[in-house]
Order: C-alpha cells, then structure tokens, then sequence
C-alpha cells in the first residue's frame, strides 16, 4: 500500500510540474499560425465550392432544366482557434493584441461558413427556380467580400506575429539556421506579391488581363535567388539541411510553372480568363503544398538547435466578373524589326569555359529549336488553311462564309528568350551584344508570324475573303514565305556565332566526351551541308544535287575508330539510355542511311514535296541522336540545331514572288484554279467495311466531298481502300492519305487482363514506328468520366505518343457514350482534308449508347469522319450494338487477338490512298 501510495505522489508531482512550465514564445505563436493556416483551408474549400458552383449555375442559366446540387459542408473546426487562444507563452499585452485579431478572423470565418450555409439550403430548397437566382448572386457577392477581408486580416495577424517572434529571437546572420529562415522567408514573400498581383474570375468566358511583365520579373529574380540559395546549408545538422534542397526544388517547379504560363499566354489564351485562372490555381497549389510544406519541415527538424516560426499560407480571393476589356482593332502587322548582326572577332580564350558560359551558350541553341518548333505548328496550320482557302476561291461555291483559322497551338518561346537575356551576362563582351541582337531580331520575327496569324483570324472571322477575293490572304501567307525562309537564314548565323564561342575556349584535358563530340560534330556538318545543297537544288539555285562521298567517309571512319574515340567511357547496352554508344553509332549508321536517301531525291513538283522526308530524317534521326550525346556528356558537347522544312507552304495557285507586306491593295488574283473532287465508290448493304462511303451516288458522277483538296496541288484524287477480310499489311504508310486518328479507349477496371490492356497497347505501338509527320493520333479514354488524354500529337513524336499508352492504366467505371461524342468533338476540331479521318474506339464489351449517339455516328460519315470498333478478351464479343455503330460509323468491327494485333489497326491508317 505504500508503494502504491508513493507512486501516486510522484505521479502527482511529474503532473503538476509539466504543467506548471509554460510553452515557449515561438510554439505560442506557432498555435497562432496553426490557426491561420488551418482557416485558410477552410476558406479554400469554399472558394473550390464556390467555383463549382458557379460552373453549375452558367449550366442553369443555359439550361433552365438542370439541376443545382451543392454538397453539406458541415460545421467549421474550432480546435485550432481553441488551442491559439490557449496559448500562455507571452506577456498578457501581446496575448490579447494577438488574441484580439484571432477573434476577429474567427468571426469572418464564421460568417463565409454561414453564408455558404444559406447557400446550401438555398439550393437544396430549389429557390433559384423562383426568384431566377436573385439571392445566389447576393450570397455569391457576399462570400466574395468575406474572401478578400479574410485575406488581408489574416495577413495583417501573421505580420503582427513575426513582430513579436522577431523580439523574442532578433536576426543574427551569423546564425545558419536564423540565416536560411530568413532566405525562404525572402523567397516566400517574394511569391506572395506575385500571387497578390493575380486574380481568379468566376466567369471565365470574359475576358481578362493577365500580368504578363509581372510574371516574367519574378522569373528574373527567382534565377538569381536560386544560385544563392542555401549558402549556411553546411552549417545545418540533418535533417534540417535536406529541407533546404526540398524548398530550392519546390522554388525551380514554381519558375518551370511560371515559364509555361508566359509561353502559353497566346492570342487563344488571351480571350478568356481560363488562362489566368488556370495559373491561380496552380500557383496557389504549389505554393500551400510544396513550398510552404519545405519551409514549416525545416522549422520542424530545427528545433532542437533553433526554435523557429513557422509560414502562412496563402488564402485564395476571387471576383465574380472581369473588369471589361477594350478591345484592339486589329490593324496591319507591322514587320519585324531587323538589325544587322554585329561582327566580331574571335579571340582564342586563355582559360577553359566555364559551366556558366557553356549553359549560357546553350540556351541560344535551345531558343532556336524551341523556336523551329513552334514555326512548325504554324506550318502545318497554315498549310490546313491554304487548302480550305482554295475551295473559297470560287466565290459560286459559298455565299455565306466558312473559312475558318486559328493558330491556338502556336506559342512564343518567351521563356527560353528571357533566360537566354538573364544568363547571357557570363557570355563575353562584345560578343554577348552581337548574339542577342541576333536572338531579338528571330524574336521580333516570331512576333510578325503572330501577328500575322491573329490578322488572319479576323480576316476569316469577318468574312472578308468574300469582298477582296483572298487577295490579303494570298499577300500573308507570301509573307510568312518570305518570313520562313529569312528566319532559316537568320537562325543559321546565330548558331554558327555561339559555335565560334564555344570553340574558342581550350579544352584543359581532353577526355573522351571531346573526342568523340568533336568526331560526331564533324560529321554533322557535313550532313548540314547536303541538307542545304539538297534545299538549294529543289529552289531551282543549283543543277544537281550535293555530292556524299564524304558522308559515307565520315560514317566509315566513326566506325572505325569508335574505341578510340570513347575509350574509358562505360558502354551500358540500348536498354540503358545513359549508354554513350548507342547515340554515337546512330549518328555514323544513320550518316549512312542520309546518304542514300539524299542521292534518291527527285526534283519537286506540285504533287509532292520531296524535302519532307529529308528534312524529318535530318532532324529526328540524325540531330536528336547528336544531341542525346550531348546531353549525356559530362563536359562542354554543345548542341546543334534542328532545320526547318522550307517547301512544306507552296504557292501554286498564286505564283507571285515572296514580298513584304504593304499597305497598299495587292494586285488581283488569279484566276481560280480547279478543285479535285473524289470519286466515291458506291456502298452494298454488305456487312461494314473499312472507308466505305457514305452515300450511292449515281455511276460516273463525282460527289465533292470538303476533304479532297491538297496545300500544294492543283488536283489529287483519292480513294478507299476495301481491305474487309485482309490479314497483311504493307510495313509504310507512303503512298496512303494522312491520318487523323482518334484513339477511343476503354480503361475501366474490365480491361485488366492479359488478353485486353496488353494486347490494346502492342496494337497501337505497331502502328506508331510507321507514322510520318503529316499523320495525327490524339487519344481519348474513358472510364468514370471521358476526357482528352493525347491532343492531336503528329507522327514524328511517336515517342510522346508511346510513353502515354505505356502509361495508361485500367480503373473505374464506362462512360462510352460521352467518350463516343468527346471523340467526334476532337477529330472535326483536328480534321484533315484529303486525309484518312478516323475513330477507332476500343472497348471490351457492350455500354449504353443512346439513339442520338447513333445519329451522330451516322450523320458523321456525310463529313468524312469514320468509326472503328475494336473488341478485346479471351473470347470473341458479339456485341449488336457495337456492331450495329461500327456499320453506322462505315469502318470495320473487329476482335483483337494476339494474332491480329500488330497489324489491324495498320489496316485502319492505310484505309485511304492517293492516286
């Protein structure tokens, strides 16, 4: 009994001590930010509802039958605020300053929580259906307000918080742990007057601005905060000094954000407020969760060697409507401003290169090829458009408009441009002056090619083609001739000035990544070389072609001294992308292969455009390869540029020479030229076989179809193919029409077998090893809910396409019926004319599909668009319904097996050919 009695005492005593010691003044402020960060979540869950809301009500709006729905958000948590008002580690004038504010933020929180409460009743009770929504807007307005007060008071707390923690422990820079607080505090309060500067709109339709020169500054700043970041980390005891690395990686996601955002903010992104919005959400994610999350992890793991405070998050404001935006007549483009390079003398460096110069220098190659790329999509868009021009040359054939442009996917590379700017400063005097003008100068002429393309929209869009008989159009697409051709020219004296940089500076000890680099460089300037006599021989500027002896001289003598060059480096095997080898091997097997096609080339002509495949080998096959060494080398391999192709936009219908754009009247144009129509064959009522037609026309009688006019040919013809009961397919699809290939795949949880999802994705990749730069395949998948999982991606990035059908993975439920129409929506968006325009849906088994679904399948057929089923499992589906929309859709209803499917969905892309 005494014992039992003694340990109560000692019990006792431990109790009373523990409690008798009060917190410390920074976990007193601490239970102070806990409270504001845990209301910030709160207030962000109904800005999330609010903004789901507001979706549902536009839908209302549109559609007085739909019905509103809003989930309970049940009560608000009070331990948090509770526990800050606990707090006993301060004097009792800052407790009841901090607890005075705490009140009042918890009395704001309080009210939004009752205001969305009264939504909520107000929603399930359906009184919108009798007051026209007059009481949402009042209670929508009303959260706005309580929002924005909530974020500026909970700003004003915090701020009086780092007051009183900043009495308690003063900033001692000599301290590492009180140093690196303070350089993610800079960091964060630097993001903080970003996000600030930002704006989320309800109504996304309107249009907004969006502080473009804002972001790029931030951009700016954070790259010079990243080179200094972390300066005490080995002062740091682990795992503390890991946190310094999480936040320096969370501070780089936000600036590749960032870089995204500045690029993507085209004209398209410009007529919307999706954009801005889009980044707000974003921003605020990563930010709260990752940057946020580095920062209170290393005040967590630096408690036992500082006690430190932890951050605020950041609380979302919104604002139901965009101010109104004045819209800018759209004028001439103006053209580009040139300037002429200036010339400078190389002078052999005394002391090797440094990684920042070598990145710097780097960055230069990077704009080109990021530039070439977008020049590319606008290519093909403006290719598209002169087809569709053609047909409304007539003025007999529409009286009421049509044509159409937009140049959504066309984005500036602003972001590569502004780090080109920022680290040029570690490139040398004079030469840095001269190779930044030249990077503006090609900057200054993608914003022409913008410019040109927004002028078009307005052009098609206000159906002036039908007053001045395409001459405007005719004089822009000249231009972009003229502004393609320039640019090739341009970028090609760029490159070779940071070339000349580059090679200026010695080599300290050559190992063999210079070696091998120099070997493999050698012989893509000769290649370089032949691509250009190859271009100056279709121009019409030379006779012949390039001689390629020393092409196969070159490949040969890789080869021959492979080991040599690459002595001590590891050779990994082509599993490993990080082998050495494999890129060097390439590049002398494929010098081989480019010598063989270039000697192939034909002289071009309207049908066809021989520098096509040329130009795609030079790129993708020979560049990427060189650059993926470059890449792996561990030392100063500078990077080459990718070349465009020059005959993919021809003039034939207006044969003029390539002019700048004036203010004045063009010339008129030419008389119109024919334009092909194709010979449909007649249908049977025959099960559905692959292209059939979709109407009987009379025999001998031509039906114009809208898709039978080529960019650059004055007439081409095609037909469809029969291929019902063929098991052997030709391994190319040269010769074929492009394809616009809508992949509709199933992924709920029934296609996890070994005979569906494997076999689904062995079938697609057969396919992509054959696909040519004019053909597409965007992907769309169902399961729970139908979405675009692959935009329109185009044949020479089969790689892309690859790594999301290896990606895919088979959950939820089947949604056919809205993956049926979300297909159909992307492949009239991305139709191609002439081409092969197809939806291969593939799927396990039979889902519900509405009458309507059937009707669209069919009334698709009358605008070229086809449907494909493909059936997976062990055994074979006879499915009514999937056959009966296969005949709908006039494609083929097939069950894939291993046997059938490598080739089957060939059959699908050659289901259309030229004549």
């Amino acid at each position: 009994m005494q014992y039992v009695f003694l340990g109560l005492l000692i019990f006792s005593s431990v109790w009373a001590t523990a409690h008798s010691l009060q917190e410390t003044p920074q976990q007193s402020l601490n239970q102070y930010v806990a409270f504001l960060n845990q209301s910030t979540d709160e207030v962000t869950n109904r800005f999330r509802m609010i903004q789901t809301y507001v979706e549902q009500v536009e839908r209302y709006r549109e559609k007085p039958t739909f019905q509103l729905r809003l989930p309970s958000s049940g009560p608000l948590e009070d331990y948090y605020y509770k526990k800050a008002l606990a707090a006993d580690g301060l004097t009792p004038a800052e407790k009841q300053r901090l607890t005075a504010g705490t009140q009042a933020l918890w009395q704001l929180l309080t009210s939004l929580d009752e205001t969305g409460k009264t939504l909520e009743t107000y929603v399930r009770l359906q009184d919108y259906q009798r007051d026209t929504l007059k009481q949402s807007d009042a209670l929508l307005s009303r959260m706005q307000t309580l929002a924005t007060q909530f974020s500026q008071d909970k700003d004003a707390l915090f701020k009086q918080i780092q007051r009183v923690y900043r009495r308690y422990q003063p900033y001692l820079p000599a301290n590492a742990y009180l140093f690196t607080e303070k350089e993610m505090d800079d960091v964060l309060q630097s993001q903080k007057q970003l996000f600030d500067s930002l704006t989320f709109y309800m109504n996304e339709e309107a249009t907004a601005a969006w502080p473009l020169k804002t972001v790029q500054n931030s951009i700016l700043t954070d790259e010079k905060t990243l080179l200094a970041l972390g300066k005490a980390k080995s002062a740091i005891e682990y795992p503390a000094s890991d946190m310094i690395n999480s936040f320096t990686s969370a501070l780089q996601t936000l600036q590749d954000l960032k870089r995204r955002a500045v690029d993507d903010y085209t004209f398209a992104a410009r007529q919307s407020a999706r954009h801005g919005n889009a980044f707000y959400l974003s921003f605020l994610n990563y930010y709260n969760n990752d940057l946020l999350a580095a920062r209170q992890s290393f005040v967590q793991y630096s408690t036992p060697a500082k006690h430190l405070l932890n951050p605020s998050k950041l609380s979302p404001v919104f604002a139901l409507e965009s101010p109104r935006q004045t819209t800018q007549a759209t004028g001439r483009t103006q053209p580009f401003a040139d300037a002429k390079p200036i010339e400078f003398t190389i002078k052999p460096a005394a002391a090797p290169e440094e990684p920042t110069t070598f990145r710097a220098l780097t960055n230069y190659v990077t704009f080109i090829n990021e530039a070439l790329r977008q020049q590319h999509k606008l290519q093909m868009l403006l290719r598209n458009y002169q087809s569709s021009a053609e047909y409304y040359r007539n003025p007999l054939r529409t009286r009421k408009g049509g044509l159409t442009y937009s140049h959504d996917e066309f984005k500036i590379p602003l972001s590569e441009h502004q780090l080109l700017v920022s680290e040029s400063r570690y490139v040398p005097q004079p030469y840095r002056t001269s190779i930044n003008g030249q990077a503006e100068v090609l900057l200054n002429m993608l914003n022409e090619m913008d410019g040109l393309s927004i002028e078009l929209i307005a052009y098609t869009t206000e159906n002036q083609y039908l007053l001045d008989g395409l001459q405007r159009s005719d004089a822009i697409l000249d231009r972009y001739i003229a502004l393609f051709d320039a640019f090739d020219q341009k970028k090609e004296r760029l490159y070779q000035d940071v070339r000349r940089i580059h090679e200026s500076y010695p080599v300290a000890r050559p190992t063999s990544w210079h070696v091998a680099g120099k070997a493999l460089l050698q012989t893509i300037d000769n290649n370089h070389d032949v691509l250009f006599g190859i271009k100056a021989f279709l121009k019409g500027e030379t006779s012949q072609l390039p001689a390629t002896d020393k092409l196969t001289t070159d490949a040969r003598t890789l080869i021959r001294d492979e080991y040599q060059n690459l002595k001590g480096l590891q050779r990994y095997g082509r599993s490993n992308g990080l082998c050495p080898y494999s890129p060097y091997e390439d590049v002398a097997e494929k010098s081989l292969r480019f010598a063989e096609k270039s000697g192939q080339v034909k002289t071009a002509d309207s049908r066809t455009n021989p520098f096509e495949s040329i130009y795609y080998f030079y790129n993708n096959e020979l560049i990427y390869e060189y650059n993926k060494f470059s890449e792996l080398a561990k030392a100063g391999v500078l990077k080459a540029v990718n070349q465009p192709d020059l005959f993919i936009l021809r003039r034939n219908s207006v044969p003029k020479p390539a002019q700048p754009i004036a203010d004045k009247p063009e010339p008129p144009a030419q008389p119109p030229v024919a334009v092909a129509v194709q010979q449909v064959p007649a249908t049977s009522d025959a099960p559905a076989r692959l292209g059939t037609g979709a109407t009987d026309p009379a025999p001998d009688k031509p039906v114009l179809q809208h898709d039978t006019v080529y960019v650059d040919r004055t007439r081409v013809d095609t037909v469809f193919i029969d291929r019902s009961g063929t098991s052997t397919t030709s391994g190319s699809l040269a010769g074929f029409a492009p394809n616009n290939l809508v992949l509709l795949l199933d992924v709920s949880s029934s296609m996890n077998s070994p005979f569906k999802m494997p076999l689904l994705k062995q079938s697609i990749k057969s396919l992509l090893k054959l696909l040519r730069p004019e053909d597409q395949v965007s992907v769309v998948v169902y399961s729970g809910k139908a979405k675009v999982a692959l935009k329109p991606t185009p044949g020479n990035k089969a790689d892309e396409i690859a790594r999301l059908i290896d990606g895919l993975q088979s959950d939820g439920d089947t949604d056919g019926d809205g993956g049926i129409r979300l297909a159909y929506k992307l492949a009239n968006k991305h139709y191609i004319r002439a081409g092969n325009n197809r939806i291969v849906l593939a799927t396990d088994g039979e889902f519900p599909i509405s009458d309507d679904v059937y009707r669209l399948v069919a009334e698709q057929v009358g605008q070229d668009v086809f449907l494909t089923v493909f059936t997976f499992g062990r055994n074979q589906i006879n499915s009514q319904q999937l056959r009966r929309m296969a005949s709908a859709g006039k494609g083929n209803y097939v069950h894939i097996t291993p046997a059938n499917a490598r080739q089957q969905l060939v059959l699908e892309a050659q289901a259309k050919k030229e004549l």
